[in-house]
C-alpha cells in the first residue's frame, strides 16, 4: 500500500512538474512570436529617422590595467508612444575598436506603442571590451512626439558583491 502511495505522489509530482516546464516554454515561444520583423515592402515610408550610440560596458578593469570584471549588458528599446510604432532598421554591436562584432537583427523590426525590445551580451562573450558600444538606428512614419528610450544597462558582480549600472544612449544623427 505504502508503495502504490508513494508511486502516486511521484506521477503527481512528474506531471505537475511537466507542466510547469511546457507552459515556460509557451510563453517564450508566444513571447517570440510577438516580435514583428518585416520585409522592405511591408515598411511605411518613414518620414522621421534617427541614429544613436549607445555606450556598453562589457568588461570593467578592476585593481590593475590587466584584470577584468566580465558584465553581462541588457540593451533596452523602449517605445514611449502611446500611439506611435518604431521601425528599427538595424541594431549593431560593436568592440572597443569600433569593428562591428554582429548586427542583432536581420530584417526591419517593428515596435508598437508601448513595445520594448532588448538585446542581451552573455558575460561569457568577452569581445566587445571595456569601450562596446551599439549603434541603433530606427525610423517613424511621422516625427516623434515622444521619442524612445534606449539604453544599456550592465550588470556584474565581483564575490558577493553585485551591481548594475546604466549607460543612455546619445543621438548621432537625426532626420
Amino acid at each position: 500500500m505504502i508503495y502504490i502511495i508513494w508511486g502516486v505522489l511521484l506521477i503527481g509530482a512528474c506531471v505537475f512538474s511537466c507542466n510547469k516546464i511546457i507552459n515556460i516554454g509557451n510563453e517564450e515561444l508566444e513571447k517570440s512570436l510577438n516580435y514583428l520583423e518585416l520585409d522592405d515592402e511591408y515598411v511605411p515610408e518613414l518620414m522621421f529617422n534617427e541614429k544613436r550610440y549607445v555606450p556598453a560596458y562589457s568588461n570593467i578593469y578592476y585593481k590593475s590595467k590587466s584584470t577584468y570584471i566580465y558584465c553581462t549588458v541588457v540593451m533596452s528599446i523602449r517605445n514611449t508612444s502611446m500611439t506611435e510604432s518604431i521601425y528599427l532598421n538595424e541594431v549593431d554591436y560593436y568592440n572597443s575598436y569600433g569593428i562591428k562584432i554582429e548586427s542583432l537583427i536581420e530584417k526591419k523590426n517593428k515596435l508598437r506603442p508601448l513595445e520594448t525590445r532588448e538585446f542581451i551580451i552573455d558575460f561569457k562573450d568577452q569581445k566587445g571590451g571595456s569601450g562596446a558600444n551599439f549603434i541603433v538606428s530606427y525610423g517613424a512614419k511621422n516625427e516623434l512626439k515622444d521619442l524612445p528610450i534606449i539604453e544599456a544597462i550592465t550588470i556584474g558582480h565581483h564575490g558577493n558583491n553585485g551591481f548594475t549600472f546604466n549607460s543612455n544612449s546619445q543621438v548621432l544623427q537625426s532626420q
